[in-house]
């Protein structure tokens, strides 16, 4: 899935990965999180960061955060 910044200028983004199914994400576990830093700065809405969500063989979760435009990465597992 495709995010993007919610303010002008920013050159980081927050990542949290949670599990549960819950409405609020305050109510379901926080598994993990991260920051993708180095976004050039742009106007809000501008950059688009990919994030994608992958399940090896053993149940383990890989999640990756990349700006589409410069290539920069960040992942977690």
């Amino acid at each position: 899935q495709v995010f993007s910044t919610a303010a002008d200028n920013q050159t980081q983004v927050g990542i949290k990965v949670l599990q549960g199914e819950r409405e609020m994400a305050a109510d379901n576990k926080l598994l993990g999180q991260f920051d993708l830093v180095g976004i050039p700065p742009a106007a809000r809405g501008q950059p688009q960061i990919e994030v994608t969500f992958d399940i090896d063989a053993n149940g383990i979760v890989n999640v990756t955060a990349r700006d589409k435009a410069t290539g920069k990465e960040q992942q977690i597992t």
